[in-house]
């Protein structure tokens, strides 16, 4: 086929049943991992509902009991069009934590337009990230330093865009010194606002200061402070939500295609019907349609949950038993997995080389390329994932990475070359027009 050298495979009934059995152990694995899913899931929803309830609110924020609301700032700046001095708010304000560990958090929540001098901004929302996300467009610089005892270096600068929250952490010998002494110590920030147009935007500013209890987390080999203190601030029901979400959605809805499709394999090689190439069929619509987006479904759940600023992360914010390691690519979660590849490369079993008198050595080096190929391009989700995710989620991660980076690299050029060699192919065949 298209001088590949390879050919559809005619398939016997013992092939149909090795690959029904597969997709059996498979859809049992895939039950306990949505199982799995669905049980994290419950818990997060749980958990907050519960810490972030409206008694438990501080000026609309969270407040859990391992940080505490120290300074919240209600700020309104304007942007003078024509290259106008920008407004600016300057505040100052204290945390008790040792050593100093506090989460500054900028949301944009309000705008209006500037007619005739006038334009107020509506009032604070209740809802921060509603309101955020129709401004996650604004623009705006902060700068942060130590007012006492007083920063030798100098002050953080920083300039963002839409609501984003900065994790801080001191460990110098005179914020010790000022903690032993007076209990505190004192910080000053500067908003100042950005932009092209003329109107006024309503802020809402807070800081976080954290607690003792946050040691525990500290001392977590998996979980990062300050990566899961933001995520939780930016949206305690953000990205790793909808992975998670989606994840437990789109699991559940493939169990029952999964099932749907070895029901009606089975029935159809016991009634003779598998005829001609319609297994084929199965197998690649299979391959395009479920296993694919399988393993993207295990990528987006594992990298939700167990990442450093992941869910189970976000969750030792508020109970210190979520810091504990876990594993994962538990027994559960690698059979589920291998089954989701073998699945997935199960379609090798549908081509075989094309008989020759003989096979020269491009001929053999064009095959064994191909399988390659195929076989990167299959995995490439999962392999995509691994490369990406931190260290701390996995188990020999230098290892893991580096088997991962392998099939990950071939895959994508394989990728590359099914579309640049189309591309290619035109453009030829529009040269030898001209």
């Amino acid at each position: 086929y298209f001088d590949t050298g390879f050919t559809l495979r005619e398939l016997g009934p013992q092939a149909v049943r090795l690959w029904l059995g597969l997709q059996v152990v498979s859809l049992v694995f895939q039950l306990l991992l949505w199982n799995e899913v669905s049980g994290h899931l419950w818990e997060f929803e749980e958990i907050i509902s519960e810490e972030c309830a409206p008694t438990r609110l501080s000026h609309g924020v969270c407040t859990g009991p391992m940080w505490n609301v120290t300074s919240f700032q209600d700020i309104t700046l304007s942007t003078m069009p024509g290259g106008g001095v920008p407004s600016s708010h300057e505040w100052e304000f204290s945390t008790f934590s040792k050593p100093p560990t506090f989460l500054l958090v900028v949301n944009p929540t309000t705008a209006a337009r500037v007619a005739g001098g006038k334009g107020d901004p509506a009032a604070l929302p209740t809802d921060f990230g509603a309101h955020a996300r129709e401004l996650k467009e604004e623009r705006w610089s902060l700068q942060v330093s130590r007012a006492n005892p007083p920063q030798a270096s100098p002050a953080l600068h920083r300039y963002h865009m839409g609501p984003d929250a900065l994790t801080f952490e001191d460990q110098s010998i005179e914020a010790q010194h000022a903690l032993e002494s007076s209990g505190r110590v004192t910080w000053r920030a500067t908003l100042t606002q950005r932009g092209d147009w003329q109107r006024n935007v309503r802020y809402a500013v807070f800081v976080e200061d954290a607690s003792s209890q946050l040691q525990a987390m500290h001392a977590s080999a998996q979980c990062s402070l300050g990566r899961s203190w933001k995520a939780f601030n930016e949206q305690h029901e953000g990205t790793s939500h909808r992975m998670l979400s989606w994840s437990k959605f789109l699991l559940g809805v493939f169990l029952i295609v999964g099932a749907g499709s070895v029901y009606a394999v089975h029935e159809a090689l016991n009634k003779g019907s598998l005829f001609g190439y319609r297994f084929h069929l199965v197998v690649l619509a299979k391959f395009f349609l479920m296993d694919v987006v399988q393993q993207a479904c295990i990528v987006l759940y594992l990298l939700g949950w167990y990442e450093a600023g992941g869910l189970r992360c976000q969750l030792c914010l508020f109970h210190p038993h979520h810091c504990s390691s876990e594993q994962a690519f538990h027994l559960t979660n690698l059979i589920a997995i291998a089954c989701s590849l073998l699945s997935s490369v199960s379609n090798q079993l549908l081509v075989r080389p094309a008989f020759k008198r003989t096979y020269t050595e491009d001929d053999l080096c064009i095959m064994y390329c191909l399988r390659i190929g195929t076989v990167s391009v299959s995995v490439l989700p999962f392999t995509t994932a691994l490369c990406a995710a931190s260290r701390v989620m996995m188990p020999m991660p230098g290892l893991l990475h580096i088997l991962a980076a392998i099939p990950c690299g071939i895959g994508w050029l394989t990728v590359g070359g099914l579309v640049c060699v189309p591309i290619l192919a035109c453009c030829d065949d529009c040269d030898e027009g001209l």
